[in-house]
């Protein structure tokens, strides 16, 4: 079966431009949303609202009763809290969060038969759908797949940033061991392509654990989000440039999150098996770091100098944008963090400034910052620009 027959001439058009529109969309919006700098007074920030959150989380009920369905419900409560549009308005609004664009962490649509996986990837997408509709000026959301479904994925992107009119798609690290380079997904990259889709990868833990016990002992509840998130991360990026994908479906911008995990370190090392491996060359002889550098990040729990350096070093400085993995972190934002985390006193968010990641004052002036927090964000996904533009919000 050829799922590309199945998708229209039409709308296979509207979605190779897709990654043009990003940046063209900066010439039909207000000048003071084009350029934030223009709110602020005099060298400080932007007053009110302003920021665009790339990594945030939702969990409406019709997911919270597919999770039910499998004994998984726990799982997100317990991460999460109880989620609602309301609770997570009010904490954007405590740090100036204009906008949050929305995608589900590392279960997404994984468990159950097939039918159910596509039924409820569906319902959730109608439920983005309907929040976009009555919120979109402070809600963007990225469509969940039933993956590792390939034929009802290719169909759901097709719908999702069709009729839907969502802002991307989210996936995972890997699907039960297999990393996003492997062949089998090449359909959902054709359409995905053609698309000039933005998708967001989350990580989620490895097929083999590496039972973090043994790194923190048994009293310590550690899970993979504690090392296994940024080092699965990795090896999806390196998984999808040693396996062409991205120098053979060069209009999909790929997000990764948390500053890059391990990657930034170790880009270096890896460029240089080069010469030690001529299979490497072989396979990709103009090297990994320009694929590299085309990726986009954010920040989330990565936002000190120690995290954003490095990954500076390596990709343009638009290509990274501020994060708060809300509601996951909601202990992180809390008003009693230096309580909780005295240790880290100067490098928490501060509640009573409103402000998610005072430490990039450290490394950037009040003009990338911005960029980093507003600007790189709103290039990408200009549907959130539109739909924040008619508004009449800046």
């Amino acid at each position: 079966m050829n799922l590309r027959r199945n998708i229209s001439r039409r709308r296979m058009i509207e979605g190779a431009s897709a990654a043009a529109l990003a940046t063209a969309a900066a010439a039909t919006v207000p000048a003071a949303m084009a350029s934030p700098e223009a709110a602020t007074s005099g060298p400080g920030l932007p007053k009110g609202n302003w920021r665009i959150d790339t990594h945030a989380h939702y969990s409406p009920d019709v997911y919270n009763d597919y999770l039910k369905r499998y004994g998984l419900l726990g799982a997100i409560t317990g991460a999460y809290g109880p989620w609602s549009v309301d609770r997570h308005l009010a904490f954007m609004d405590q740090y100036r969060i204009q906008a949050s664009v929305l995608s589900f962490g590392d279960l997404q649509v994984t468990v159950g038969p097939v039918d159910d996986r596509r039924a409820t990837a569906r319902a959730v997408n109608d439920y983005a759908r309907d929040l976009v509709q009555t919120r979109g000026d402070r809600f963007g959301i990225f469509a969940v797949t039933p993956m590792p479904d390939i034929e009802g994925s290719v169909a759901e992107v097709d719908r999702a940033l069709g009729d839907l009119d969502l802002d991307g798609i989210c996936l995972l690290t890997n699907y039960k061991g297999t990393y996003l380079g492997d062949p089998s997904f090449a359909p959902l990259y054709e359409i995905l392509n053609d698309r000039g889709a933005y998708v967001y990868v989350h990580p989620t833990g490895p097929e083999v654990n590496p039972a973090p016990k043994l790194c923190f002992g048994p009293d310590i509840p550690a899970g993979n989000n504690v090392f296994e998130y940024t080092f699965d991360a990795t090896r999806a990026m390196t998984s999808l440039i040693y396996n062409g994908v991205l120098r053979d479906s060069p209009n999909i911008r790929w997000h990764f999150t948390h500053c890059g995990g391990a990657l930034p370190f170790l880009a270096y090392r890896l460029a240089t098996r080069h010469s030690a491996f001529p299979p490497f060359n072989e396979v990709l002889p103009e090297g990994p770091l320009t694929y590299l550098s085309r990726m986009y990040f954010d920040d989330a729990q990565a936002f000190t100098a120690a995290q954003l350096q490095p990954l500076s070093t390596l990709v343009p400085a638009d290509h990274i944008m501020f994060g708060s993995d809300w509601p996951a972190t909601r202990h992180l934002y809390a008003a009693d963090n230096v309580e909780t985390m005295p240790f880290l006193k100067g490098s928490l968010p501060l509640l009573k400034a409103g402000d998610p990641e005072p430490t990039v004052d450290e490394i950037y002036s009040r003009r990338q910052r911005i960029a980093l927090e507003r600007t790189n964000a709103l290039e990408q996904f200009p549907k959130l620009r539109a739909r924040i533009r008619r508004s009449g919000s800046r």
